[in-house]
């Protein structure tokens, strides 16, 4: 769903509001690099009602455009910055996998290592194939069941932890036997996220993440389920849903880690970017793995309607040219980040309305921003 039906409805409803004044911030701070054209693409996706969009474009570590547009608040007439904290929901993936890639560099455990040893609760869960493994829930392929989906609120609602959800996957039957099929997974990353955090030896998944990417570049805006300590509330966005000028509060919260829920903002993501463009957590070599293709046990590479899948990226190729991405969308808010592995340039969309599809957005921020 988007915040209109589609990108003509969505020019079309820019026409017909055309008469209200468009609610564009323009750049956030006076040294933030802006450009025109990158406005000219994003003006019509928000009006004098609507939720709002938080827009960084940056080329190789570099950042060429940030900005926020239309409200973080619509009642409070609240705009979006570049300071603005939003919900990644599922773009948090990549930096789940980030960090059990850091762990791996250390040595702590490999792709091919079982997830019972660290997590020994799996033990009695893998099949009569063979064990779940770490890779698995990397790329998807773990056969793991979707706790989203289950009956029981203590796993499915609000209130669910992490070791709640690890007891109840563990008695649950696989949806088929691991590394026999590509299969978008929640699960997976909750599994992994409670793996990365065990593996460290600490109390959470967020205690790794700040350990070992977060506080060293200085993202001090960015935490796990809660605002960052002493963040503003006032800085989070509003989360709604509908679209057309109808729109509505919207949020559940969660308190699962690992497969989402990663509070952030713009500023804070530029620095995440930079990161990984100039190898600051991981070097050259060990970049490149991120974004590399996972295989099935048969050897076929994983191919989901022509899209891999790597550590928490979605690996496309179209015009030519390779890119990894991930979109992310629950309770009030919707997310897309875009790498062209070829030429660097990177597009970040952050949105607190749940109804607005960004992908179409990205590719045309980039066309403007090149």
């Amino acid at each position: 769903m988007m915040l209109y039906p589609g990108l003509l409805m969505v020019r079309l409803a820019a026409v017909l509001i055309a008469c209200l004044p468009v609610v564009v911030s323009g750049a956030t701070a006076s040294d933030a690099p802006h450009l025109a054209a990158v406005d000219n693409v994003v003006e019509p996706y928000v009006g004098a009602d609507t939720p709002g969009l938080a827009v960084l474009v940056m080329s190789n570590g570099t950042v060429l455009h940030k900005s926020g547009y239309g409200f973080a608040d619509i009642d409070a007439e609240l705009p979006v910055t570049s300071q603005t904290i939003f919900d990644l929901a599922s773009v948090s993936k990549e930096m789940t996998a980030l960090a059990a890639r850091l762990q791996m560099e250390d040595g702590l455990y490999e792709q091919d290592t079982a997830v019972a040893e660290i997590l020994p609760e799996f033990a009695d869960q893998d099949s009569d194939d063979r064990a779940i493994v770490v890779g698995d829930l990397i790329h998807h392929i773990s056969g793991l069941t979707d706790y989203i989906d289950a009956d029981e609120e203590s796993v499915s609602g609000t209130e669910a932890t992490n070791a709640i959800v690890m007891n109840w996957l563990a008695q649950q039957p696989l949806d088929h036997a691991p590394g026999t099929q590509y299969e978008y997974s929640n699960s997976g990353y909750a599994t992994l996220g409670s793996l990365v955090a065990k593996a460290d030896g600490a109390e959470s998944l967020n205690a790794v993440l700040h350990a070992r990417i977060w506080d060293g570049l200085g993202m001090g805006s960015t935490n796990l389920v809660e605002l960052a300590e002493g963040v503003d509330p006032d800085r989070m966005a509003a989360g709604y849903s509908g679209f057309g000028g109808d729109f509505e509060l919207s949020h559940v919260p969660s308190l699962l880690e690992g497969d989402g829920n990663v509070l952030t903002c713009l500023d804070d993501l530029a620095l995440y970017e930079a990161a990984l463009s100039d190898g600051a957590l991981l070097d050259e070599q060990a970049t490149k793995t991120l974004f590399e293709n996972g295989t099935l046990d048969d050897g076929s590479p994983i191919d989901d309607d022509g899209a891999g899948y790597g550590f928490g990226w979605v690996l496309e190729s179209w015009g030519g040219e390779n890119y990894a991405t991930h979109s992310g969308s629950w309770m009030g808010t919707s997310t897309y980040y875009q790498r062209n592995l070829d030429t660097g340039l990177t597009v970040i969309l952050l949105a607190n309305g749940e109804d607005i599809a960004l992908d179409e957005l990205a590719i045309d921020v980039a066309a403007a921003a090149e």
